[in-house]
């Protein structure tokens, strides 16, 4: 969605780029593409199974340095 700001009658350019910025945080714009460029694929069962695994086996060698 394009952001576009006219400048109003004796209105000085911090005034009119305030009011700009304000417009840009209020629609969201930069909260979402921010959203979208951090964004992780969920893991796939291999993975997650993969991962379960490896917290198990790393349980089962803190258990027996404890014993």
């Amino acid at each position: 969605m394009p952001s576009f700001v006219k400048r109003k009658e004796k209105e000085s350019f911090d005034a009119m780029l305030r009011r700009f910025t304000r417009m840009v945080i209020m629609s969201k714009v930069l909260a979402e593409a921010k959203e979208r460029k951090f964004r992780k694929k969920p893991p796939t069962r291999s993975a997650r199974r993969a991962s379960a695994v490896r917290r198990e086996k790393i349980r089962k060698e803190k258990q027996k340095e404890l014993y």
